[in-house]
């Protein structure tokens, strides 16, 4: 529980400078001509006391002509701002691609669609059970409605203002956006971020394979193979050995780019039969799956909990720490906006603003509807809480199953490719590429066999 506990309170305080650094990034968004403007302002001003100081005789003298030089020097500065506001306007219909950029070619249906699926993942199915481990009453998900929209907010405003600073400084990727505005000095620190939330991304996908193919095998009455107990370490062991270290292994991942289709159909059929759930009452006392649950585990079974424990606001920090990783996706801001058909500022913050509300609205699906189905007793995967008897849980624990392992190799080419540039390699061998594989997959097992979704979260 203590290792649990730590984990999450480490990803809160990384994410939260991850999102954060963003923000520095703000006075960056002055353009050049009016920052221009200003200076020319100031020193007019400067110009105009120290000559006034010098010569008050002779301005005195020729007050008509010093009147008319105002007059022009206002008219001047008028058209000049002017002109200046002209061209601020004007860019949010000019390209933001820098310089030696290719234009893209993916329309804004196409972007959307894929910054919505890249910000969404399995991660969605853990936000239930953030809201149960400090409250177990129905009201308390306006709050965590309300926290999940504040952070989709402050994310996508984030991913917006890195696209604009790669327009303002031809930042071809997010180090480098880091690099050219706050110093290269420090330009590890959102790399080392990158690395740790690929990782952690990984595990918690190693965490669900185990979790869902565990249940899998009692579905299908599986307890031994070949002499060997199949339970979740065995399970996991078998998965990567045997399935997630090839993967990884592969010299190319191009043709496991169609698994985050598979994904997100996955996601969507999950809702679907969540919200199903729900309004039927299956789960709901007197229920059809509710009464199996309790025949299973006896009379002292508890299926849902509501009003029991109350709320404990200090314990909403889990649900931030899941939250501030639901909507992590900024250091691909770059490859959006290069692949954006006209990407124009205006056309990018709608890219932004759309996709981020849409991977709130599943976010919220998710929480609801898993919320009010069980309560406080809503584990830390949601899918844990349905019988395994129930057909439509059976089919979403395959295929989300399913596409976490075909897509977790591409989570571990972002680790891969963060992990060589920290370490400054530019042209790895294969020898070192083979290395890092074993070295994740190594690690990652070990954490999963560790941390497991089945328990209710609680600290």
């Amino acid at each position: 529980m203590q290792s649990r506990e730590y984990f999450l309170r480490v990803c809160f305080t990384l994410c939260l400078i991850h999102k954060c650094w963003a923000f520095a990034f703000h006075p960056l968004q002055l353009p050049t001509s009016v920052r221009g403007v200003r200076a020319s302002a100031c020193n007019s001003a400067i110009r105009h006391a120290s000559t006034t100081n010098g010569i008050s005789h002779s301005l005195r003298a020729n007050e008509g002509s010093f009147t008319s030089s105002i007059v022009k020097r206002k008219q001047a500065s008028l058209v000049q701002t002017q002109a200046s506001s002209s061209a601020a306007s004007d860019g949010s219909s000019r390209s933001m691609l820098p310089a030696g950029w290719q234009p893209g070619d993916t329309p804004m249906g196409g972007c959307v669609s894929n910054l919505i699926k890249n910000i969404v993942g399995s991660g969605v199915l853990c936000l239930a059970g953030g809201v149960a481990a400090f409250s177990d009453q129905r009201q308390t998900l306006v709050l965590a409605l309300g926290i999940a929209f504040t952070f989709a907010a402050i994310a996508g405003y984030c991913f917006a203002m890195i696209g604009k600073v790669c327009e303002m400084t031809g930042a071809k990727s997010y180090t480098e956006g880091w690099a050219k505005t706050v110093g290269e000095s420090t330009a590890w620190i959102p790399n080392l971020i990158v690395v740790f939330k690929t990782w952690s991304a990984c595990l918690i996908y190693s965490m669900i394979i185990g979790d869902l193919f565990s249940d899998l095998a009692i579905t299908a009455g599986v307890s031994q193979v070949a002499g060997v107990a199949v339970n979740r370490n065995s399970i996991l062991l078998v998965a990567h050995l045997f399935g997630l270290l090839p993967l990884c292994l592969l010299r190319s991942f191009t043709f496991l780019s169609y698994a985050s289709f598979l994904g997100i159909g996955g996601l969507l059929f999950t809702a679907f039969f969540m919200i199903l759930r729900l309004v039927e009452g299956s789960y709901a006392p007197g229920g059809v799956f509710f009464n199996q649950l309790v025949a299973t585990g006896g009379k002292n079974v508890v299926v849902s909990s509501f009003d029991v424990m109350g709320t404990k606001l200090i314990k909403s920090l889990i649900l931030i720490s899941m939250l501030t990783n639901s909507y992590l996706c900024h250091y691909n801001a770059p490859k959006f906006l290069r692949e954006l058909k006209d990407a124009t500022r205006k056309r990018f913050d709608t890219l932004t603003y759309s996709s981020f509300f849409g991977a709130f609205l599943m976010n919220a699906i998710y929480m609801v509807a898993g919320f009010l189905t069980f309560g406080g007793m809503s584990y830390g995967l949601i899918l844990n809480n349905y019988a395994t008897s129930d057909l439509l849980a059976t089919i979403s624990r395959g295929a989300i199953g399913s596409s976490i392992l075909l897509g977790y190799a591409l989570t571990f080419d972002g680790f891969r490719t963060s992990i060589l540039e920290f370490m400054k390699v530019k042209e790895p061998t294969q020898k070192l590429k083979d290395v890092i594989a074993c070295v994740f997959i190594a690690s990652v097992c070990a954490g999963s066999m560790v941390l497991s979704f089945s328990p209710p979260l609680d600290i």
